[in-house]
């Protein structure tokens, strides 16, 4: 069993060439059909190519993370992308369009994509939760085995790891959710907190969302159009948002600004919408309790000037922007200790795999034990559950420490000589692994059901 990934990404292709790779796949039906199409590639022998398959596609990457036979990706990894290639951009394009990984680098990417190493933005916490919703999609399509299951565990598991052991994600790098943080950071809850918009933007939109995601129940939309500031609202919003959303007349937006905590300007004005002798007599009324000013337009539209005023926080963009370039730096930095991180995750799950090679001879030594045993003791023991008790257990007693020396001889380069040797000293007739693949493996097969869950839930 060896690992391949095949695909395409932000940092490898252009958007258009990713849109005719997605556009093919942007259903479940056309993802199966696909995974169907390569699980069918048959070689020259006969035999299957690919024993399994996950199929990954956002907006910024699609990737296709398969299980191969040894004997395939020993020879067979330019055909696959070669068909691959063909099926999304047609007869005769370069191969190069797509990266090739196998193995040891196949793992590492996976843990670093779903680490959030490789996203465009370091940290972004949504390409983990887009994984396990492919990995659900195959599990229920029945399209990949117990060993990309394995595969796919260890993943989860290591961009746990990353995002618990680093500040990876702990530091906002866009200017919405930067915003939100600073908010949080002066009023500490913003459950009870009021939020006037100025102005219906993009960002503006952005930013709402992160202040309804933090509790936020009332948020006031002015707006010079107030048609717009309604269709800014249908277009953008879910109905429990709505709930929390009003639109005011932008003339009017005064009245509301001694009982708003935080204020967001946003508009194409050219000069400052609000003065300092504007926010004199509001602080007044509010008695003193903090005023959290966030100026993102260009022209600024917040005098600087009030900045001055106590108990008033004023951040324009490129106070925002310096902080952004800072976390930005912090996540650079910890990106290091991730990829620590995940060296040593790809150690563990290449050792495990590594491992797998020992099976078939302690599968074939288990066989020769409970043979004998099963000779000697028929004369003594009649019934057969009983027999098959004792047989196991004893089985299980004799071959314990023998079974951990020959996986861990699997792992040993210098290894080999060993194994050569158990098997000449017990005759060991291996029979082909696929075989032997249902027998009774008792250490083995019960290590694999404890990762053999068929779904895993997804963390938004």
């Amino acid at each position: 069993m060896d690992i391949l990934i095949i695909g395409l990404s932000h940092k490898t292709a252009k958007i258009s060439d990713r849109e005719v790779v997605s556009k093919k796949l942007i259903t479940s039906e056309l993802r199966y059909s696909f995974s169907k199409e390569l699980l069918d590639l048959k070689g020259e022998n006969g035999r299957n190519l690919v024993n399994g398959i996950v199929v990954l596609t956002t907006c910024n990457r699609t990737e296709f993370i398969m299980d191969l036979p040894s004997w395939a990706a020993e020879g067979k990894t330019h055909f696959i992308r070669g068909f691959i290639t063909e099926y999304f951009f047609g007869e005769g394009c370069r191969d190069s369009l797509l990266y090739v990984y196998l193995n040891n680098n196949a793992v590492r990417h996976l843990f670093m994509v779903a680490s959030s190493l490789d996203s465009m933005v370091i940290g972004e916490s949504q390409i983990l939760g887009q994984i396990k919703e492919a990995y659900n999609e195959a599990c229920d399509s029945k399209t990949m085995g117990q060993f990309l299951n394995k595969l796919f565990h260890k993943t989860f598991n290591c961009a746990k790891t990353v995002r618990t052991e680093t500040k990876i994600a702990s530091s906002p790098v866009s200017v919405s959710y930067a915003a939100v943080e600073l908010s949080k950071k002066i009023f500490n809850s913003l459950s009870e907190k009021k939020v006037l918009l100025l102005g219906s933007g993009e960002m503006g939109k952005l930013t709402v969302k992160h202040f309804l995601k933090c509790g936020v129940q009332n948020i006031y939309i002015a707006n010079r159009t107030k048609e717009k500031a309604h269709r800014f609202i249908e277009d953008a919003f879910g109905l429990n948002e709505k709930e929390c959303l009003s639109v005011i007349d932008f003339s009017e937006y005064y009245k509301f600004l001694p009982q708003s905590d935080i204020v967001l300007c946003s508009t194409g004005a050219k000069d400052y919408v609000l003065k300092y002798n504007d926010i004199i007599p509001i602080i007044k009324i509010r008695k003193q309790r903090p005023l959290f000013l966030i100026d993102i337009s260009v022209p600024r539209n917040i005098d600087p000037e009030i900045n001055k005023i106590s108990n008033v926080y004023l951040f324009d963009i490129d106070d925002i922007g310096k902080m952004i370039e800072d976390n930005i730096e912090i996540r650079k930095r910890e990106a290091d200790a991730a990829r620590e991180l995940i060296e040593i995750n790809v150690k563990e799950f290449m050792d495990w795999k590594e491992s797998l090679n020992a099976v078939p001879v302690i599968i074939s030594l288990r066989n020769k034990v409970k043979n004998i045993l099963e000779t000697e003791l028929s004369e003594y023991i009649g019934e057969k559950k009983e027999k098959d008790l004792i047989i196991n257990s004893l089985t299980n007693k004799i071959l314990h420490e023998p079974t951990m020396l020959i996986k861990k001889a699997y792992l040993n380069p210098g290894g080999l000589n060993l194994i050569e040797m158990i098997k000449s000293l017990f005759n060991l007739d291996l029979e082909d692994p696929k075989s032997t693949r249902g027998q009774d493996n008792g250490e083995y097969r019960n290590s694999e059901k404890q990762d053999s869950r068929s779904r895993i839930k997804i963390i938004k």
